[in-house]
């Protein structure tokens, strides 16, 4: 099956061939009712293969809400670019909220928020790994002088008052956008808000 899965020499395209693979597993089978077999068979590799470029399903996860979330970012910080309010706390409150949008709209992404996946998101959510790194560099571009520590810190604390929104959605866009406004802002506009 596999003997020249690798053949044209691209092999740093193979975790993203993989990570493809999975997105149209996880919208035809939901998050946690896909199994590594099933991974490998999709993307046409051995699971010796798979498993060499993904230890285990949470590393799989990990790279997916990584590649994912950094997509997802850029997109939107792109797009919201271009409509931007004049006020930076108004701009990243828009952000934020389009972000939560896109991602309740996306059926690869929604699929995560279904109830039988809250155990994987939660610890997926409470792992480090590549969207901390993603958060920590969010974080860094609205509070520069924080220390790294204080960046990394403000930017799990976003991720999971994002997820928490996403799992466990408020009354509306209005609540939400409120609940931003007064524990997610603060922290990552205001200087006089102290991290140690």
């Amino acid at each position: 099956m596999s003997g020249d899965w690798l053949a044209d020499g691209r092999a740093e395209l193979a975790g993203e061939r993989i990570l493809d693979a999975v997105r149209a597993l996880f919208i035809d089978k939901g998050v946690s009712g896909v199994g590594m077999a099933e991974v490998a068979d999709a993307a046409g590799c051995s699971r010796a293969t798979l498993y060499r470029y993904f230890e285990n399903r949470q590393a799989l996860y990990v790279a997916f809400a990584g590649r994912e979330a950094r997509q997802l970012v850029e997109r939107v910080w792109r797009d919201r670019a271009e409509s931007a309010s004049a006020e930076p706390g108004e701009q990243l409150l828009d952000t934020l909220t389009a972000l939560l949008a896109e991602v309740r709209k996306t059926p690869h992404l929604a699929v995560w928020l279904e109830p039988s996946n809250a155990g994987i998101v939660a610890q997926l959510a409470n792992s480090p790994g590549v969207v901390d790194a993603l958060a920590t560099d969010f974080v860094a571009g609205f509070r520069p002088g924080l220390p790294p520590l204080a960046a990394e810190r403000v930017g799990r604390w976003v991720v999971r008052a994002m997820v928490s929104l996403l799992t466990l959605p408020g009354a509306g866009e209005d609540e939400e956008r409120a609940m931003l406004r007064t524990f997610v802002l603060p922290f990552l506009l205001d200087d006089r808000t102290v991290i140690d």
